[in-house]
């Protein structure tokens, strides 16, 4: 299957989002059965178009939805309120559709005209639900996210020129418009309980924590894109803050029930999905800069060509020095890069200041064999060097592991890799080198993902993160440094365990992401205690 199969689903979806926006004025099971009919055609969309790049923010977004629903329903169980569990439980079980949504509407390849457009559609299927039944006041929310929604969009598209699509936008603005005042003329009718915020419970601190999990990751990301170069992903990044502050203005008035969450769902997934297509869609200009890049080796045969392969998208010059391989690391490389020269190892500073100095092209990427740059990378360096807005940029890494692709703890990392040439260097450091980057020069860090395939296997791991520790204890001793007692190994292994399985997130990595904060952390141990036995001699 390709993904042309899959987007022969947009309409579809499309249609499912407008009537599910609209539908929730005559009743919420219209906006519930939308939200599922979606999400398997979503998962039809996905099957079809097979596998892809999945963005850390969007797997961050999906953690809101799921968090919140985990930390409402512990709340819920702690101290039921007397609303029924069951029609509070429902709306948090439509919240774990948000994946399946997503991926969706990104196998699509939802744009963000399309996404704009199928907002105004929701505008005039309002207007005609407003003329045609009596829809509670608290149910002027819909019409005024849609009005909004679609002011934007229309604005938006305007300035690129399509015309056709921004005067669809300002019809479903004037009929969102006409549906809030049908709404809101009649005199003040019973609150109607689908709006209030007792179907989910009584507000208490978990339930408040819960809503901030929801509000602020959304927020965040828009927030990180609402920047962007490119007009059309920050238009949507846009739409998510406008989105959010909705759904925050519903919680502050007592109104963000369960009609509220499910509306908040059913545009945040696609809201999300286009940011990332139209990110992607950006990324189409020539490098118009030259670009050298140097790896330094020794015994990679089993990832050499795979790395200069993946170097050449973005590369005029590949320069590799090589240590002393025995195994035919060399050959391979003479096959692919430019300059191929062998040489002793003076430690890792030393050997990539090396590596820089051969270099020929204005810009330098740095790498190691055992990275590989993935096309979207690519397309995105190549974009970037065409009119440079930085001096140096850090590459993202997705460090893939046992069959895992980690995206958080240490792993989520953006170590240093490109920049200009000219003044820059290594420090000589023996391991964890730095690039030195002259002052006043900006850094930025881009978004695609430099995958790092750090170990062969666990054993690889052992002996890799060993020769590490005890290169770490090495040059902290020779920079003077001194342990004086074992408590202080144990406790920065602690720490270091806490930094990268809580507090940079690496349980969302699953079990592998555990695995990998227990071998950070013992590194961390054997590299201080390592200092402290050379303290003693």
């Amino acid at each position: 299957m390709t993904s042309l199969s899959a987007e022969r689903l947009r309409p579809l979806m499309l249609g499912l989002l407008a009537i599910g926006l609209a539908g929730a004025l005559i009743h919420p099971a219209i906006l519930e059965l939308a939200i599922i009919a979606m999400a398997v055609a979503g998962l039809a969309a996905r099957r079809r178009a097979g596998g892809w790049d999945i963005p850390r923010e969007l797997r961050l977004v999906h953690f809101a939805f799921w968090g919140f629903v985990i930390i409402v329903g512990v709340a819920t169980a702690i101290a039921p309120s007397p609303a029924s569990a069951a029609g509070r439980a429902w709306p948090l079980v439509l919240l774990l559709l948000f994946w399946p949504l997503t991926t969706g509407m990104s196998a699509i390849r939802l744009v963000a005209a399309d996404l704009f457009t199928a907002v105004a559609a929701a505008g005039l299927l309002t207007l005609a639900a407003s003329l045609t039944i009596t829809v509670p006041r608290e149910a002027a929310q819909i019409p005024i996210l849609i009005a909004t929604l679609g002011s934007w969009g229309a604005w938006t598209l305007f300035r690129q020129g399509r015309m056709k699509r921004a005067l669809a936008c300002v019809a479903g603005v004037l009929a969102g418009a006409a549906s809030i005042g049908l709404i809101l003329s009649p005199a003040e009718t019973a609150m109607d309980h689908v709006w209030t915020a007792a179907s989910l419970g009584e507000t208490g601190v978990l339930q408040i924590l819960g809503w901030l999990l929801l509000v602020s990751i959304p927020v965040s990301v828009g927030l990180s894109f609402a920047t962007s170069r490119h007009s059309a992903a920050r238009a949507v990044a846009v739409a998510a803050l406008i989105t959010s502050a909705l759904l925050v203005t519903a919680i502050l008035s007592k109104q963000a029930g369960t009609t509220a969450l499910l509306l908040n769902l059913l545009l945040m997934a696609p809201i999300m999905a286009s940011l990332f297509v139209e990110l992607d869609r950006g990324d189409h200009r020539a490098r118009a800069v030259r670009v050298s890049a140097t790896i330094i080796t020794r015994n990679e045969a089993d990832n050499i060509e795979d790395c200069l392969r993946s170097v050449r998208a973005v590369a005029d010059e590949i320069i590799v020095l090589d240590s002393g391989s025995t195994d035919d690391t060399v050959e391979r490389a003479r096959a692919l890069a430019d300059i191929v020269e062998i040489t002793d190892w003076p430690g890792f500073g030393i050997q990539k200041q090396r590596a820089l100095e051969k270099a020929t092209g204005d810009w330098v990427l740095s790498i190691d064999a055992d990275e590989r740059i993935t096309p979207a990378l690519a397309r995105e360096i190549n974009d970037r060097l065409s009119a440079p807005d930085a001096d140096a940029y850090k590459l993202p890494w997705a460090v893939t592991i046992y069959g895992t692709q980690l995206d958080f703890g240490r792993s989520g990392r953006a170590p240093l890799r490109l920049f200009r040439r000219e003044g820059v260097s290594f420090s000589d450091a023996l391991v964890h080198e730095r690039i030195l980057i002259p002052e006043g020069r900006t850094t930025k860090t881009l978004r695609g993902r430099m995958t790092h395939f750090t170990h062969r296997d666990f054993g690889h791991s052992l002996e890799k993160s060993a020769k590490y520790a005890w290169l770490g204890a090495l040059e902290k001793h020779r920079r003077g440094k001194k342990t004086r007692t074992m408590l202080y190994p144990t406790l920065r292994g602690l720490m270091t365990f806490i930094q990268v399985y809580f507090i940079r997130l690496g349980f969302l990595d699953g079990a592998v992401g555990y695995l990998t904060a227990v071998t950070y952390a013992q590194v961390t141990f054997n590299k201080y205690a390592g200092l402290w036995t050379l303290g003693r001699d």
